[in-house]
């Protein structure tokens, strides 16, 4: 099973990449509800920048879950996305997503 990290360097791939069946695959529902709710939002900022690299820090942990930022880096604008991660027999899912401001 792949390491966390590995899966949300995965995750910020697809993003940029705009991979939609990609990223399907990572979410919990909660995490899926959440991550529309904030497609919306950033549509209604004008859309999520143009992104051509990304970082990824693992944060910590809180009880089972573990936290990670995945920034995505543009030319004009990086966006920081904070994401908690559940484990399951199938691998990493994102169960909670937000904009870091």
């Amino acid at each position: 099973m792949a390491e966390l990290k590995e899966t949300a360097e995965q995750f910020a791939k697809d993003l940029i990449a705009q991979n939609v069946a990609g990223l399907m695959m990572v979410f919990t529902p909660t995490g899926m509800m959440q991550a529309m709710t904030l497609q919306q939002q950033m549509a209604a900022q004008g859309g999520q920048p143009a992104a051509s690299g990304f970082t990824v820090e693992l944060t910590g942990q809180d009880g089972d879950d573990s936290l990670a930022d995945i920034t995505l880096q543009g030319a004009d604008a990086s966006v920081t996305l904070a994401t908690r991660w559940k484990q399951d027999a199938t691998g990493w899912k994102i169960d909670q997503i937000a904009m870091k401001a």
